[in-house]
């Protein structure tokens, strides 16, 4: 399946699509399809696996901005599920240094939360904007792909 990792100089996040439902037929309110993915985090002190509920839509939109960003080596961008229980920022500092910070929860019932912070550039970044292209040139933007007639 597609993945797309974020990595930096104390550590890594990285997705994996496991499931998307719908494909090529039947888009999600959310946006894309929906998918079902597993995600990994490792920083300093701290290895989590775990899972969530997302859309090719909400990574489209991630992939849009980010790709804004790194032309610029500016900005900030945000990459957070409607569920809420993921969420990754993505901010330009000076000389084109990055800081990545988040939060994943598993289960929003349980307060159980992982706070990261991963130091990066954009270098590190560019290799996300590749891995994130390539699930976007395959699932497409917010209303999917076009079917061919």
């Amino acid at each position: 399946m597609e993945s797309f990792e974020v990595k930096g100089d104390n550590g890594f996040l990285k997705i994996e699509i496991k499931e998307v439902y719908g494909f090529p037929d039947e888009t999600s309110h959310f946006g894309g399809y929906e998918c079902r993915a597993d995600i990994e985090i490792k920083i300093p002190s701290y290895h989590v696996k775990g899972n969530f509920h997302t859309s090719t839509g909400e990574i489209f939109q991630f992939y849009e901005e980010l790709s804004k960003c790194q032309i610029k080596l500016k900005g900030e961008v945000e990459y957070q599920t409607l569920e809420n229980n993921l969420e990754i920022r993505v901010k330009y500092n000076n000389m084109g240094r990055t800081e990545i910070t988040g939060k994943f929860q598993q289960s929003m019932g349980i307060s159980n939360c992982l706070k990261f912070e991963i130091n990066s550039d954009q270098s590190f970044i560019k290799y996300t904007v590749d891995e994130l292209e390539t699930i976007v040139n395959k699932y497409g933007n917010m209303t999917g792909v076009k079917k061919e007639k």
